[in-house]
């Protein structure tokens, strides 16, 4: 699904200065055989956590108006939902396929829109969306591997 996965998680293995460097070396090395090790469904459920992450950080940043920071997070973030997109499966509806391209788009243009107009409204919104997708995400693989009350894994469709 990603060309380089690590590249996205750097904010997350990224340690206090009060951590030694032996500590920062472990974390780093764990996530990066986390990442490497997951599964697709697991590797994009992950991907979308750091999402949300730095949707939190761009919408931190706006509020504050630092703009290096809305840069950062801003320019990271779309990264991240190109990549999101590219590991949709085309061989799935193209209802499906034509709907989260859709979302892909909008949610582009609203990172823009929060990053380069310093908009609060569109940070806000880039939150909520992206945490209502790691929700959904969430709740279909789990149905997926059975661990959902009555579900089928052959009822869900999780297009990527």
């Amino acid at each position: 699904m990603l060309s380089d996965a690590t590249e996205f998680f750097g904010g997350e293995v990224a340690c206090s200065t009060a951590e030694s460097a032996d500590a920062q070396v472990m974390k780093s090395s764990y996530t990066r055989t986390q990442i490497l090790t997951s599964s697709p469904a697991k590797l994009r459920g992950l991907l979308l956590q750091r999402a949300v992450q730095e949707a939190h950080g761009l919408r931190q940043a706006v509020e504050s108006g630092d703009g290096e920071q809305i840069l950062a997070h801003g320019n990271l973030l779309r990264r991240m939902v190109l990549e999101l997109m590219s590991g949709v499966a085309e061989d799935v509806d193209l209802e499906l396929l034509q709907h989260l391209q859709g979302i892909t788009v909008y949610l582009y243009r609203k990172i823009g829109e929060a990053s380069g107009q310093r908009d609060d409204e569109a940070a806000n919104e880039v939150v909520a969306l992206l945490e209502f997708e790691k929700e959904t995400w969430d709740q279909a693989t789990a149905r997926l591997l059975g661990q959902d009350d009555g579900a089928s894994p052959g009822q869900t469709n999780l297009a990527g």
